[in-house]
């Protein structure tokens, strides 16, 4: 038996409330780990756009990376949502 169905096994037999608990802490769990996701996310990006300002010779437009970041953290949310 694996750790996720021990967990399933254990919280049948919680009441309601204690259960809702647990359910409170897997959400806040996934959050922290979209979050710490994110951040790396955003350093890879940042990462990119310099590359690429390296590699054409150019400085891209802070409205064109702030539009990026817009779309990131969209993606981001939507991901969280499913």
């Amino acid at each position: 038996m694996n750790t996720a169905e021990q967990i399933y096994q254990d919280v049948q037999e919680f009441p309601e409330p204690l259960a809702l608990e647990v359910l409170h802490f897997v959400e806040f769990l996934k959050s922290k780990n979209l979050s710490l996701n994110s951040g790396e996310l955003e350093h890879k990006i940042q990462q990119g756009i310099e590359q690429a300002e390296k590699d054409l010779g150019v400085t891209l437009d802070g409205a064109y990376v702030d539009h990026l970041n817009q779309w990131v953290q969209q993606r981001l949310a939507a991901t969280q949502k499913n």
